[in-house]
């Protein structure tokens, strides 16, 4: 379904691939500054710091951020509209086009400073980055409930962007998880669509 890179695929398939890719990212020279984040904002950090003529680098789970998993984008100012996937590869194609160290594909786990004053971040296959700033743009991913068949029936009746999926629910009856203003917002907007909204609160 385009949900998964080639770059992603290859990373499965080859077992060897992480221990490899560890060594490489190791062995890097420390950076003026860091980026850990691939979405709209860490990108846009990429680039200014980059502009300045720094050593920069950029280090992301998933290039492109949660936008990956958005169909439909209408609320990106000067962009009437586009998905997801084309805008992540707009944003990494302008990050491309300054000296930018890419790291993709690498999940940032722990963060502390060293004896030389330097920040490290230790990445999910035990690789340390060190770099003299660095800019956290870790961004946001929807909230799991954690109960069971949450993640069999993902896109199959569990949804987490009301405005991209609502229309999908038309004169059904939806139940909305969370009360705080992201849910009771996503009631509102669900109740113009869908024939019954039942909001449920933790608290």
């Amino acid at each position: 379904q385009g949900r998964m890179t080639l770059e992603e695929i290859l990373a499965k398939v080859d077992t060897g691939a992480e221990a490899r890719e560890a060594e490489k990212l190791a062995a890097k020279e420390p950076f003026d500054v860091l980026v850990v984040g691939g979405g709209p904002a860490g990108s846009a950090a990429a680039i200014y710091a980059a502009r300045k003529g720094v050593r920069t680098g950029l280090v992301a789970e998933r290039f492109g951020g949660q936008i990956l998993d958005t169909l439909a984008i209408e609320n990106f100012i000067s962009v009437k509209e586009t998905e997801g996937p084309r805008l992540a590869a707009g944003l990494e194609e302008h990050v491309k086009q300054y000296n930018v160290d890419i790291m993709n594909l690498q999940r940032a786990e722990a963060l502390s400073k060293n004896d030389d004053g330097l920040t490290e971040i230790r990445l999910a296959n035990g690789a340390v980055l060190k770099s003299k700033a660095v800019i956290l743009s870790t961004g946001a991913r929807w909230r799991n409930m954690n109960v069971p068949g949450e993640q069999e029936y993902k896109a199959h009746g569990v949804a987490y962007c009301p405005h991209c999926d609502g229309p999908l629910f038309k004169g059904k009856r939806v139940a909305v998880i969370g009360g705080g203003n992201s849910g009771v917002e996503a009631a509102i907007d669900l109740a113009g669509i869908v024939a019954h909204v039942t909001l449920i609160e933790f608290d």
